[in-house]
């Protein structure tokens, strides 16, 4: 289960010492973005306190932890929703109606592209790349599985009831 966030605890500096652990052994370079992963699936985001720690462990400055966090898509130093919706606007997508999906999300959302609802439950993106599923167009990825053909309101109906109480 996905923690809502990084306190410091006993529990979050076990947790963090027993992902380390995995690379025991192995160049601490070699294993930052393999860490990282694993810390941002825990935590939805990499905290700075679980940084300062591999900093402090592996001997990797801080600037080299963010540099790799901001570089890399998959990486956020904010948390992001327990929920993700990323919205295609490739040409397909765009002249099938993907600025209706993004309307309709955004709207039952209260939010804005790259926000996260106050209660943790979605963020919304806009995707910078092309899905090569065009023919499901317009389509949106919600937490990692392409959804498509839809319509404004299938979109909108999806982000009210599922799976935003999904935790």
């Amino acid at each position: 289960m996905v923690r809502e966030t990084w306190n410091g605890t006993q529990e979050d500096l076990r947790k963090l010492g027993a992902m380390m652990q995995r690379f025991e052994g192995r160049d601490p370079m070699e294993s930052l973005i393999p860490l990282l992963h694993y810390v941002q699936d825990e935590y939805r985001y990499i905290p700075e306190g679980a940084a300062e720690i591999i900093s402090d462990c592996w001997h990797i400055p801080m600037t080299d932890i963010f540099g790799v966090v901001t570089f890399y898509a998959d990486f956020t130093a904010e948390p992001l929703g327990r929920n993700r919706m990323s919205i295609c606007e490739g040409a397909a997508c765009y002249f099938m109606g993907a600025t209706d999906l993004a309307a309709a999300a955004l709207d039952a959302l209260n939010i804005q592209y790259n926000e996260t609802t106050p209660d943790g439950a979605w963020t919304v993106s806009r995707a910078d790349f092309c899905y090569g599923a065009c023919h499901l167009a317009p389509l949106v990825e919600v937490n990692h599985k392409i959804r498509g053909p839809l319509t404004a309101e299938q979109v909108a109906e999806t982000v009210r009831h599922s799976p935003a109480n999904e935790h």
